[in-house]
Parts: structure tokens; sequence; C-alpha cells
């Protein structure tokens, strides 16, 4: 077998195999799934009451571990580069990190307020977005780079440029990022973003963008969202419109601040390592088929693919778990327990009022409290009589992308330039760009 054709191979078949575990649904158990999905459902199934014991050792064990080697560096760590990088997190980080390894042991023993331990708050984060969390982290973490690291971004990134460039300010290769999120997790979405921007494929900005606009929440996941609500009959009208708030979002957001703010400067780690520019007289798609050969000629055979799918595991799962159990759990407390998003909720109240939104005040508390946990909104939602209501507070849930308890605590333990402050900003313009269109469409629709 000639070079070129172990090349070729080297790409098409992990390739392949990464499209069939990512992006191709399968019918089991009577619903739609992907294979991730369901490796990663049998993951949870199999741990069984184990896993929320698993999950508190390993958040409690990290923090420990971090404050431990600060203050006393070990020396097997120290010797280990992976494992040093690890567990030295900067000041910052490291009492996040420690704060996230108590609120979990208080959760875990329900020991001190219950406003930290309550099922709304801390013991929703553990025993609810915790396990599917690390979960996915692990499955998406080990899988991930069948996507990534043998070329099939850099054929993306030829046939959708120029789509993506102009209308949303990003590189072809974004499409799969968009794909995996709305077809599979969010969470693999947005992980695949990060990797991109870390291994140096995107800039700040494009990673920031992509973060915002296209890491939705899946539509197996859309579908829950609209039955707890009492919109699964009307699923279809529900989706559509998303999509095409959705898409106008991701046309505007690039062009506003913050994010056209966010340089186009890349990782200071691995510099840019991308060309998409095609050489005169060659089209895109042959130069983007070179550029995957030469991807998948320089990428991990199996055993080096096994061993960074296991470090990218486990540097992901240990590194967030602490902190979505800081971030997450204040955010519940103060989204459940203090009126400062009702308080903050008025003025987009006030903007639902223009457009003659039932429950207009509420409404609009109930969807800024979604940059705590996009779960809240539903479950405040679901009380509303109007279908209308419940119907523009559904799509404004899903359509917000940005959210503390996950996607949020994921950004900010990479080393993107997105901070809290510009996430939140990015959260208020997806929302008012986003009301007029639900509600635009839900009047089309004959929401009542």
């Amino acid at each position: 077998m000639s070079s070129k054709t172990k090349t070729v191979l080297k790409l098409m078949i992990p390739s392949l195999i990464g499209i069939i575990l990512f992006l191709v649904p399968v019918n089991y158990r009577g619903e739609s799934e992907i294979v991730v999905g369901i490796i990663a459902n049998g993951l949870k199934s199999a741990l069984g009451g184990a896993l929320i014991p698993l999950l508190t050792i390993l958040t409690v064990g990290s923090a420990a571990l971090s404050l431990l080697h600060r203050i006393c560096p070990l020396p097997f760590f120290s010797r280990h580069e992976a494992l040093n990088r690890l567990f030295s997190p900067n000041l910052f980080w490291l009492v996040v990190r420690t704060l996230g390894g108590a609120i979990t042991l208080l959760v875990f023993f329900r020991l001190g307020p219950a406003a930290v331990w309550s099922a709304d708050t801390g013991g929703n984060m553990l025993t609810t977005i915790l396990p599917s969390c690390a979960v996915w982290y692990l499955v998406g973490g080990l899988l991930l780079p069948l996507m990534t690291d043998y070329g099939l971004l850099d054929i993306f990134s030829s046939l959708f440029k120029r789509i993506s460039r102009p209308l949303f300010k990003v590189p072809g290769r974004a499409m799969l990022d968009c794909v995996t999120s709305w077809v599979g997790s969010s969470v693999c979405g947005i992980y695949l973003t990060i990797s991109q921007y870390e291994g140096g494929f995107y800039s700040a900005r494009e990673a920031a963008i992509i973060s915002s606009n296209f890491s939705l929440l899946s539509i197996s996941f859309c579908s829950m969202i609209a039955a707890m609500l009492g919109l699964g009959t009307m699923f279809g009208r529900f989706y559509l419109t998303i999509v095409a708030a959705g898409v106008i979002c991701a046309v505007i957001t690039p062009r506003l601040w913050p994010l056209r703010g966010i340089p186009e400067t890349y990782d200071a780690v691995n510099g840019r390592q991308v060309d998409e520019e095609a050489p005169r007289n060659m089209s895109n798609l042959r130069w983007g088929y070179r550029q995957a050969l030469k991807r998948a000629e320089a990428a991990p055979g199996f055993l080096e693919f096994l061993k960074k799918g296991v470090t990218t595991a486990a540097d992901l799962t240990l590194n967030t778990m602490p902190v979505i159990m800081a971030f997450g759990t204040i955010a519940l407390i103060v989204a459940n327990y203090t009126p400062v998003f009702d308080y903050l909720g008025v003025p987009l109240g006030l903007y639902l009022k223009v457009f003659s939104v039932p429950d207009a005040m509420e409404a609009g508390s109930a969807i800024l409290v979604g940059f705590a946990d996009q779960f809240i909104p539903v479950v405040i939602g679901s009380a509303f009589s109007s279908l209308f209501t419940r119907f523009v507070v559904g799509c404004c849930c899903i359509l917000q992308i940005l959210y503390i308890t996950d996607i949020g605590a994921l950004v900010l333990t990479s080393r993107m330039p997105f901070n809290l402050w510009q996430m939140f900003v990015v959260f208020l313009e997806r929302i008012v760009i986003s009301i007029p269109i639900v509600v635009l469409c839900a009047n089309l629709f004959g929401i009542a």
C-alpha cells in the first residue's frame, strides 16, 4: 500500500467514525439519538448510584490537590508537565476551584444553609447538571479528536467558507461546531470550539462568535423543553422560530460590541495553525482536501490518540467540575433566593410589554434568570397560563445559549479571552434581537 493511500485512509476512516458517532442520529429505544449520546447515557446508567459519590470525590479531590500543590508543591506533579499544569491554576481559579470543592462537600452531606444544598441550587447542580456534564466530558473528550485531528474540519472549512465568512465572520469549519451542537450536544459543540481555539485554528474573536451563536441545545433537548412548556404539539413551529431567530442573531451579534472588539489574535501557546486561503487556480474544495491530507498525515496513531483522549477528558473533567459547582450554585442561589434578577428583569419586562406579551414583567424576569441556568425559565414559564408567553419564554431560553451552569463555565475555564461581563452583554443582545422575531413568528403561526 502506497504512503498516499495510507494517508487517505487515515483521513477517511477516523473522520467517518467521527461523523457516525457525533452527527448521525439512530433510532434507540424508540427515540432518535446520536451514538455518542447513547454511550454517555449508558455510562451514566452503568455507574448508577456510584456516580454522585464518584463525582464528589473527583471534584473535592481536584480542589484539595490544587490547594495542596500551591502550598507545598508535590514532587510527583512537578515532574509531570500535564499533572503540573492541571493542578497549578492561577490564584483566581484556585480560589474558585477550592470554593467549588467546599460547596460540593456541603451539598453532598447536606451541611450548612439549605440555600446551598437545596434541590433548587447545589442539589440540582450535583445530582442533575454535574453528572450530565461529566459523562459528556469523558466521552466527548476521548472521542472528539476523531473530528478534529484527522482532517474533517479542513474539508468543512473549504465547503462552507464562502457562506460562513461573509455572513457570520467565522471560518467554514465553524459549521461543524454548529452541527455537533444541534444534532448532538451543546457541550460537545462548545468543547469542539474551545479545542479548536486552543489548538490555533480559530482566532479569539472567531471562537467567541461561535461560542455565542452556534452552541445551541440539541434538537432532542429542544423537544424536551417544548414538551415541558406544553408546546409539544407545535414543535415544528417552535423549532422553526428558534432557527430563524438564531440565524439572525448569528448575523447581527458579531457586528456588535463586545464580539467585534475581541482581538483577531490566536492562542498564545500554539499560535496560528491554519491557512484558509487557497492558492490561485485552485478551488477551495481541492485546497481543503490537500490541507486535510496534511493534517491526517501528521495526526497521531491509535495509541497516541488514546493517550491524548484520556488526558483531554481528565483535564476537562477535573478542571471544570469544581468551577461548574461554584458558579452554578452561586448563580442559582442568587436566582432562587434573592430579588436580583427580578430587579434586573424590569427593563426586559417593559420591552416585552411593547410587543404585547401577556405577563410581560414576570416573563422578563424568567428569561433573564436564564443566564444562571437555561432550565429555570422553563420551570417558571411552565406556570404561565398564556400559551403565547410560554412560547416566547421557551424560544428565548434556548436562543440565549450562554448560561453559567454549563457553557459559561466551560468558556471561563478555557484560554479563550471571553469574560463573564462580555458573555452577559452578548446574552442580553441575543435576547433583545430574538424577542421581536419570536413574537412575529408566534403571531404568524397563530399561537394564542
